[in-house]
């Protein structure tokens, strides 16, 4: 339906609108009590709805009739006769024209008994009752949206344009049409009005906007961090982000609103919905946004506390502990507070303060437990293994969270680290390193291998290069991958000629290895960052020739490019 259409119908002669003759049933008899519904909702519940149908007409007449009309509409629904209800809801509506509950239900009936023309002409005559009203295009154009006809929705939606404040009223109605037609950057624009007008919208804008593919994306977020700054479209762009799986860019749109009551609510949900995710850091600064802008309590510090934990950010939980005491302000929270502390001193590989700290707390058993091995994780790190023996005790033999591994790699007990390492799932580089090496040999003992990785815990990178270089003696079968974690160690420290010679070596020694062509493709880098600009062409160019299968062939590729004329 076109909307020159619709406005024609609209315009319609008073003459189109019959006069009102309500049925019996709709009088008001003021003789009559609330009985009738309270049955027709019994018999509704109980599934007899042949019977509820009587007892709510006979509710229509009583002061219960909107509750009535409803309740016929459900049961006549559930009979799969909504026909039945049209008689009733017409002479209903004609008999109160300012009851708005009555016109809606009058369309909605149409509408889903399939008789559209009908519709239409009640609607133009609620609005032929109505002229300078907007609600009943606000309540067909919703109407329309939920049978999912988009056109005749845009045309009473573009008719209302002609009643002052209907750009505004209409906003989500026009933003919802424009959605489901997958217009994003013109449904932006109207989600923005209509949540900058109604804030309880931002779910359902977010919900909408958030189907948007990919390539529609950059231009939603165009229009919502548009100027003038509005704290709504930051909230609702703040809600996209975190739907599409980038958290910081969440906090990010929330971040720069002003501190007022508002900012501050959407700041504790999006903390919430932050946690829920797992995405701790940008949860710790939601929570230390709310702790600066508000008088400080215990639970949302402790919060900021332990997000950063989880976030891998320990100096940061440190700083919040420090610098809002609050969080230890009664009995309970002290508790926690302190042993968060103990997390976050081990966690910053401060060992041996963790473990005065945690000395002289009350805890329950699982409690400690927790933290000790915390701390035996503190001690490992530092390469320290008698404490970290010590704090862990007889727990140590049934561990699982790779300190036994550990442990097991530094005495070179390959055999036990092998199965120990793999069951903790420990994430961290030098655990994918141990593991990688670990599983090119048939070996079960290496105690130079132990000693490199010691070495390297304990910041000795001179010495555990040495010892990584060693251990091809010991472990002839995972020789290239020792050789390249050697080099790799002497490229970090600075000793490029050092970390070269081993990258040869693979090259020269070992070159049908699954460690070659990384360490050909390092070679070429090295020495172009040398000056030597034919080396890295020639290292590139076999690369390309020797391992053409290989995944690191684009990139020498790129190296080549970078090259241009080199000789």
């Amino acid at each position: 339906m076109t909307a020159r259409r619709l406005a024609a119908l609209l315009l319609i002669s008073g003459a189109a609108a019959t006069a009102a003759v309500a049925p019996a049933a709709a009088q008001r008899l003021p003789g009559r009590s609330s009985g009738s519904l309270i049955r027709a909702l019994d018999l509704e519940q109980r599934g007899r709805n042949a019977e509820a149908v009587a007892a709510f007409r006979d509710a229509l007449g009583s002061s219960d009739m909107l509750a009535a009309l409803l309740g016929l509409e459900r049961v006549y629904a559930a009979m799969a006769q909504s026909d039945s209800l049209v008689p009733i809801a017409d002479s209903l509506a004609r008999a109160h024209p300012s009851e708005t509950m009555v016109q809606i239900v009058r369309l909605r009936v149409l509408r889903y008994a399939r008789k559209p023309a009908a519709a239409t002409a009640a609607f133009a005559e609620w609005v032929q009752r109505a002229p300078a009203q907007i609600t009943p295009y606000r309540e067909y154009a919703r109407i329309l949206l939920e049978t999912g006809d988009l056109a005749t929705a845009d045309s009473v939606i573009e008719a209302a344009q002609r009643l002052p404040g209907a750009a505004r009223a209409l906003a989500a109605e026009r933003a919802r049409v424009q959605s489901a037609r997958g217009e994003w950057s013109r449904a932006t624009s109207s989600w923005r009005g209509a949540v900058e007008n109604g804030p309880h919208l931002v779910p359902e804008a977010a919900f909408a906007l958030g189907a948007a593919p990919g390539d529609a994306r950059d231009d939603i977020r165009r229009v919502l961090a548009g100027a003038p700054a509005s704290a709504e479209a930051r909230i609702l762009l703040s809600q996209l982000e975190l739907m599409w799986g980038s958290p910081a860019a969440a906090w990010s749109a929330l971040a720069r609103l002003r501190a007022d009551p508002p900012a501050i609510a959407a700041w504790r949900e999006f903390a919430e919905r932050a946690e829920g995710s797992e995405a701790w850091l940008p949860a710790r600064d939601a929570w230390r946004a709310v702790l600066g802008a508000t008088k400080c309590d215990a639970e949302t510090a402790l919060r900021a506390t332990d997000d950063a934990i989880r976030g891998g950010d320990a100096a940061g939980a440190l700083a919040v502990l420090d610098g809002f005491p609050c969080a230890a302000s009664s009995p309970g929270t002290a508790r926690v507070a302190a042993a968060l502390r103990v997390r976050a001193l081990a966690r910053s590989g401060k060992a041996a303060e963790a473990t005065a700290a945690l000395a002289p707390l009350a805890l329950t058993d699982d409690e400690r437990r927790v933290l000790t091995t915390d701390l035996a994780w503190a001690w490992v790190r530092a390469g320290d293994t008698a404490n970290a023996r010590a704090m862990m005790g007889d727990a140590l033999a049934d561990d699982s969270s790779g300190v036994r591994g550990w442990l097991a790699v530094y005495d070179g007990d390959i055999a036990t680290a092998r199965t120990a390492l793999r069951e903790s799932g420990t994430p961290s580089s030098d655990a994918v390193r141990a593991q990688a090496i670990i599983a090119r040999t048939r070996a079960d003992r290496a105690p130079q291998l132990g000693a490199a990785f010691l070495a390297l815990a304990r910041h000795d990178s001179v010495k555990a290069a040495a010892l990584f270089e060693g251990a091809t003696a010991e472990l002839p079968d995972a020789a290239p991958l020792l050789l390249a974690t050697a080099a790799e160690i002497r490229h970090a420290r600075g000793d490029a000629s050092g970390a070269v010679a081993l990258w040869q070596r693979i090259l020269d020694r070992y070159g049908d290895s699954a460690d070659a062509p990384p360490a050909e493709l390092a070679l070429a880098r090295a020495l172009l960052a040398s000056g030597d600009r034919a080396g890295a062409k020639a290292h590139a160019e076999h690369l390309i020739l020797t391992y053409q299968s290989s995944a690191l062939v684009p990139q020498a590729r790129r190296l080549l490019d970078t090259l241009g004329g080199a000789e």
